[in-house]
């Protein structure tokens, strides 16, 4: 039986997504799409041949209508989430819902409530817990490679890049329109720590701010624009730099038919949000944060959101009493005692395949599972996500 979904909010998460229903069109349709963008609609409904009426500007719209699927994945926004995936359970579809599940604690606790309800799944996207790397460090941690588990530092680094497009210049950049950083960036980081511990939270202690991305950071003599700003050529956080010279983070921009991508991004940088400076722009989320959390048989766990070095990934170092274990991207190290070398993995080959190294499909293919059969559970349950998100809004 072929499994009919729609996908609300078609921008760059739900993308990915739906690479698995292009792969796997014999599994799974695409029947309806929610995207207030008509740049992106347009192209979604094309990409899919969709009909003209399966296409929706607003998610009123779509659940109004009434259209039949048995699913639906929420990609909106975070200050969406709740309101969509409310009306979503109420009508018994099953959901995907990206991270983070809403903008505070309660609304997750309701959403998980109404799902519970109604009988209905919804499955969190984590994606970490899907890597073939995290999977191998749960697989080595639980066969007692390292011993017990007494300790746990883990290094997030954003990246001044991501920090920029999605925190400071972006669409993150206010927690009151979407979510702190710490929560929208580490929410996952968080899961996998827990899942692969299997640590029970006692407390939870958090230190950091909005350090650097200030106005009285800004260089001497800087424009409100990067376009008209003369130390612009010598700036670390250009946007002219980062957009048209070295061209990074610019998939994200609908480009209308008849224009170019350079023009889009040259009046972008002339006069849209992403062509700030990113020291007078009317961002408040951190930029650099450390959230210590104490588990009630003693484990101490350290994570560190640093979005200050051009350092981008993450480093774990799980201590136990018979060794370390060490992670990065690309590759797991287990020492014993003394330091020496136990084994080592290297994922290098895995690092680099997209879609966060096919882990993206992966989500998607657990979730279709889920929904075509009512024995199969969705490997990442709203409930078995609560705890991650309750320690994150307590950090804030």
């Amino acid at each position: 039986m072929k499994i009919k979904l729609a996908a609300v909010g078609v921008g760059n998460r739900t993308g990915k997504y739906l690479k698995y229903f292009q792969s796997h069109r014999d599994l799974v349709e695409l029947v309806a799409i929610v995207e207030p963008n008509t740049v992106r609609r347009e192209a979604c409904r094309k990409l899919f041949s969709l009909p003209a009426e399966a296409c929706f500007p607003d998610a009123q719209s779509f659940f109004e209508k009434g259209e039949k699927c048995d699913g639906i994945i929420i990609g909106s926004p975070d200050r969406c989430h709740y309101e969509q995936a409310l009306m979503a359970i109420e009508r018994g579809m099953h959901i995907l819902l990206e991270k983070p599940i809403a903008q505070n604690y309660d609304q997750c606790l309701q959403i998980a409530e109404a799902a519970q309800e109604k009988g209905v799944k919804v499955g969190v996207c984590y994606v970490l817990r899907f890597m073939p790397l995290y999977r191998k460090v749960k697989e080595l941690v639980d066969g007692g490679a390292i011993g017990r588990i007494t300790g746990v530092s883990h290094q997030e680094y954003v990246g001044i890049d991501r920090m920029l497009h999605t925190y400071v210049r972006g669409y993150w950049n206010k927690a009151s329109a979407s979510t702190p950083s710490f929560i929208s960036k580490c929410c996952h980081d968080v899961d996998m720590l827990l899942w692969i511990t299997a640590a029970h939270i006692k407390t939870v202690q958090s230190a950091g701010s909005l350090e650097w991305y200030r106005p009285e950071n800004a260089p001497k003599g800087a424009a409100a624009r990067c376009v008209d700003c003369p130390v612009e050529e010598s700036c670390s956080y250009s946007a002219v730099d980062m957009y048209l010279r070295r061209g990074v983070w610019t998939n994200n921009f609908p480009i209308p038919e008849g224009k170019t991508k350079r023009e889009v991004l040259e009046e972008e940088i002339r006069t849209g949000r992403f062509g700030r400076c990113a020291f007078h722009c009317d961002n408040d989320v951190a930029d650099r944060q450390m959230v210590t959390l104490t588990a009630t048989d003693g484990i101490l766990i350290t994570i560190e959101m640093n979005a200050l070095t051009r350092r981008e990934g993450r480093i774990t170092v799980f201590s136990g009493t018979a060794g370390e274990l060490i992670a990065t991207d690309e590759s797991i190290e287990v020492r014993d005692r003394l330091g020496l070398l136990v084994q080592k993995f290297d994922f290098s080959r895995e690092a680099a395949l997209p879609l966060h190294s096919n882990a993206d499909l992966d989500i998607v293919k657990d979730f279709v599972e889920a929904v075509a059969d009512p024995a199969h559970p969705v490997a990442i349950p709203i409930g078995e996500a609560l705890e991650s998100h309750r320690i994150c809004f307590q950090a804030g």
